[in-house]
């Protein structure tokens, strides 16, 4: 047997190269890894597999620069279905580390591994990135008896050092991924905010003239003309809903507060937006007046956001419930609820920690502004705004107030 470096010699020769490994993303820092464990070990090829759930594959994403990698990969043996079994799967079901010196005569290995690749000697320990075990790292050798009990020891001792390093590796990227988006993020917001500044330059003159035009047409055009001002209505809202999200984030969204008759406001709300198509039930706790500190134009935009997704949502000639009560909060301080009940199609579970982010994609016809307005409206209020959901059993959404005292 070849004379190589004792262990504790080897582990620190490795660990100080794996501690001057710049963090990078994760395959190449575990190829650069199986490189090391290859000079280390003396063996004929590393791999550093990893699981791919999509795939329900151990992959190897981490392989030394040898000849036997190569040919593992022209031979499809560099991605292992767990069905199939074998050594590889074995070290990554149980946890165990496995080591043989006779890989020929073991009848649980895969025969293209055996055959196709004539490796003799094989050491696998497995491979925890993260706090969880993400994969196995294998040794091979073409020489018969090649590992030893100290060679494990070694290898047990450098998989868990790899994980770390592994783990550094997908932070990084992870990091670099969101610093990425919200750069694009970022653009195209002051794109947006810019492009919403100028149409509303434009929108101005445009409602100028389309009520000159309602009051020189006759009966027919006027029809044309009051459905041209419905658009520009619209993209008015729309360009609001731009500059506001702005505001938001600069820290200059106005509120002027003062006492606001929560029933009367929630009332006039329902009376525009219900129709024959989209009707609306409002069920109120008691006949007395509640009284809210807030900005009525702000209230109102959160409450106009509300339920007029929750319309949208509804199918037709279903009505929408609005439901409003008294309630206490944590500190037992007087609060109002206002329940905005759909029966739209519900919210799937992995998009509901999502709902109120900008650009979320349940409000159809818009750019799914109106939610996250709504929520941030709420709680520049001290209020919030939650949501209970369930596919195919619509949507409830719960906003909180505090309430003058009775």
């Amino acid at each position: 047997m070849e004379q190589r470096a004792t262990s504790p010699q080897r582990q620190v020769e490795l660990l100080e190269a794996l501690l001057r490994l710049p963090a990078g993303d994760l395959k190449a820092t575990l190829d650069h890894i199986a490189n090391l464990i290859a000079e280390a070990t003396g063996g004929d090829k590393i791999d550093a597999f990893v699981y791919d759930a999509a795939r329900d594959s151990l992959v190897a994403v981490g392989t030394s620069t040898q000849p036997l990698s190569a040919l593992q990969k022209q031979l499809g043996l560099d991605v292992l279905q767990v069905s199939n079994g074998g050594r590889v799967v074995h070290v990554f079901k149980t946890g165990e580390t496995f080591m043989t010196g006779r890989l020929d005569l073991d009848a649980d290995e895969l025969l293209g591994v055996k055959q196709g690749l004539g490796i003799k000697s094989k050491l696998g320990v497995p491979l925890d990135i993260g706090g969880r075990r993400r994969g196995m790292m294998m040794i091979a050798s073409l020489k018969t008896d090649f590992f030893t009990a100290d060679d494990a020891r070694f290898a047990e001792a450098a998989a868990h050092w790899i994980g770390i390093v592994a783990h550094r590796a997908e932070l990084a990227e992870q990091i670099g991924r969101n610093a990425a988006q919200q750069a694009r993020r970022a653009a195209a917001e002051e794109l947006m905010t810019v492009l919403a500044h100028d149409l509303r330059n434009f929108l101005g003159p445009l409602t100028l003239r389309l009520d000159i035009l309602r009051m020189q047409a006759g009966a027919e055009r006027a029809r044309d003309v009051d459905a041209a001002r419905r658009i520009v209505q619209r993209l008015e809202a729309l360009v609001n809903d731009l500059l506001d999200v702005a505001r938001i984030d600069r820290g200059v969204f106005e509120f002027r507060p003062e006492l606001v008759d929560v029933r009367a406001l929630v009332s006039d709300v329902v009376g525009v937006l219900e129709s024959p198509q989209h009707p609306i039930q409002l069920r109120v706790e008691d006949g007395e007046r509640i009284l809210v500190p807030a900005d009525p134009a702000r209230l109102r935009q959160c409450l106009e956001n509300l339920i007029a997704n929750a319309t949208q949502q509804s199918p037709a000639a279903t009505p929408v419930s609005i439901f409003l009560r008294r309630a206490r909060g944590p500190e037992q301080e007087p609060r109002v609820t206002i329940e905005v009940v759909d029966e739209g199609p519900g919210i799937p579970p992995d998009f509901l920690p999502h709902l109120f982010e900008r650009f979320s994609t349940r409000e159809r016809g818009g750019l799914g502004l109106g939610l996250y307005i709504a929520k941030r409206i709420a709680m520049a209020h001290g209020g919030d705004l939650t949501v209970a959901s369930q596919p195919g059993k619509g949507a409830r959404f719960i906003l909180s107030l505090l309430a003058e005292a009775k």
